[in-house]
């Protein structure tokens, strides 16, 4: 009991972690979503633990938030949507958990209630890019001896163009025996389809 309320403080902390990231690596003051209100992302990811990786082929759909302005939380995270499905091939070693296979299934997202929240973290003026994360990614590997489930944020960039997504960061250990490793890392490059047609409002300096 007392390691599962360790690893629920990890995990917690790693959420402050991004909170803070988003309140001072802030670069805009709003952003607009103008479409779509429901994406489609297609690609592939790769689940690495010490020297082995899994890579999976993976579908999610998430829902956006496409009111005029979405005003940047200065002091915490701003929501910028929802995973809502998930759909990954049963041969491959790895489980997206806590989501549905269809939009709109059950159950749904969690079991946290910000669990698969899209939060808006920085932007790059520069390029245009606007960086995310989605709060609670939670995937299970399956090893020899048993299943080792990671969870935490997983940071993710979107491309200008509203194109591409590309995610990269670790996540910790949260439940399984002595084979698994203690951190795995999350990688992968996705399509939206369609592209998310957005806006950052520059910060006045």
């Amino acid at each position: 009991m007392r390691t599962y309320r360790a690893r629920a403080a990890l995990v917690a902390a790693l959420m402050l972690v991004l909170i803070a990231s988003a309140s001072a690596g802030a670069t805009t003051t709003g952003i607009r979503i103008f479409n779509p209100p429901l994406v489609t992302q297609r690609g592939q990811m790769r689940f690495v633990t010490g020297l082995e990786a899994v890579v999976c082929n993976v579908t999610m759909t998430k829902t956006l938030r496409t009111e005029a302005l979405i005003p940047v939380n200065p002091v915490g995270l701003t929501k910028l949507g929802r995973i809502t499905s998930r759909r990954v091939p049963f041969e491959c070693g790895a489980r997206i958990l806590n989501l549905p296979n269809i939009l709109g299934g059950l159950p749904a997202p969690g079991p946290a209630p910000n669990s698969w929240n899209l939060s808006f973290l920085s932007s790059d003026l520069a390029t245009g890019e606007l960086k995310f994360g989605i709060l609670d990614f939670q995937v299970s590997i399956d090893q020899l001896n048993g299943e080792c489930l990671y969870r935490g944020p997983l940071l993710g960039t979107l491309n200008a163009a509203g194109t591409i997504l590309r995610y990269g960061s670790p996540l910790p250990l949260f439940a399984g025996g002595p084979e698994c490793a203690p951190m795995m890392f999350v990688e992968g490059i996705f399509a939206n389809e369609p592209p998310i047609v957005f806006q950052l409002l520059r910060q006045e300096v």
